[in-house]
């Protein structure tokens, strides 16, 4: 390997690949994971840079380039490894309660709370997702998993419908995204709103729970 001088010290050239400054390991990647997802939540996906992940950090662009060679890269790390699992709990709900959709909408509620309680980043990012301009995971979730799992959804709604099961006044399009609304948006801002500050848990399936049963009629 040739050498290269520097103000009279010599200088091997660095192996390409692994940066300096750090050693590279399972629980930096892991970390690295968490920042993104923090701060995807905070201020929306598509104005979170790599740069920025390496900043908050607290490593170097070249190590976060070592694990994440781009950021496409690092959203399909961020889906298939963080999303993907929250996805599989709530439509294997579904698929355990094919003919009884009372007993999957209520335990849907009840898994979407517990896993907004378990990973604090889940319901603020499902809410730069819903009113940011740019949808990124849910279009990247698109392109790299299409929309069967969606449809399948929607018609599994439509035929709960025919069959006298549910409301046929439900709009299926609106049923899931009312429901996530419901358990979502109070985690998402009791964090930033005083006036929510005591809700727990328990309260918000409670309340999600009343609104899809009882509406607001007593």
């Amino acid at each position: 390997m040739t050498a290269q001088k520097d103000n009279g010290k010599s200088l091997k050239a660095r192996k390409p690949g692994r940066p300096r400054g750090g050693k590279p390991s399972g629980d930096n990647r892991e970390h690295l994971l968490d920042i993104a997802l923090r701060l995807f939540s905070q201020q929306g996906i598509g104005h979170t840079s790599l740069n920025a992940i390496a900043r908050e950090a607290g490593v170097t662009p070249a190590m976060l380039h070592y694990y994440f060679n781009s950021r496409e890269q690092l959203l399909d790390v961020v889906i298939e490894e963080r999303f993907l699992p929250l996805r599989s709990e709530i439509t294997a709900i579904f698929a355990a309660h094919p003919e009884d959709p009372v007993t999957a909408l209520t335990e849907m509620v009840k898994t979407l709370a517990e896993l907004a309680a378990r990973y604090k980043w889940f319901a603020p990012l499902w809410m730069q997702e819903v009113i940011g301009e740019m949808p990124v995971l849910r279009q990247h979730l698109n392109v790299r998993f299409g929309e069967d799992r969606y449809q399948q959804t929607l018609a599994s709604v439509k035929r709960w419908q025919q069959e006298g099961k549910i409301n046929p006044h439900l709009t299926a399009e609106l049923l899931f995204t009312s429901l996530l609304s419901l358990v979502l948006v109070p985690f998402s801002r009791m964090r930033n709103d005083e006036r929510l500050a005591s809700l727990t848990t328990e309260i918000i399936i409670s309340n999600a729970l009343a609104l899809m049963r009882q509406g607001i009629n007593n």
